[in-house]
């Protein structure tokens, strides 16, 4: 599992993306090892960094859909999408 040393400290409204981004950093890491998987798990990661640095979240997300949608199909990318899907959702909702 990739896990971000506690991304959300501090930053308000965050509990409602916190359980949406520990999925994601659980279903990246279970992941195959293919270039495609680490760039995603690489993704998630830099996720967590942008989201402690307060930073541009919505671009790291864009980045992130676009590294989930090269990847195959399979149980654990549905997973990963619904999570991201989840993600983006709950970043909406804290955003309004």
């Amino acid at each position: 599992m990739i896990m971000t040393p506690n991304p959300f400290g501090g930053i308000p409204g965050a509990d409602a993306t916190r359980l949406p981004f520990s999925n994601l950093e659980r279903y990246a890491g279970w992941l195959a090892r293919g270039a495609a998987s680490s760039r995603v798990r690489e993704s998630v990661k830099a996720l967590g960094t942008t989201i402690a640095a307060q930073g541009d979240v919505a671009a790291s997300v864009d980045a992130l859909e676009a590294d989930v949608a090269k990847l195959g199909s399979g149980e654990i990318v549905t997973l990963l999408r619904r999570a991201l899907r989840d993600f983006r959702a709950a970043l909406d909702t804290t955003a309004q």
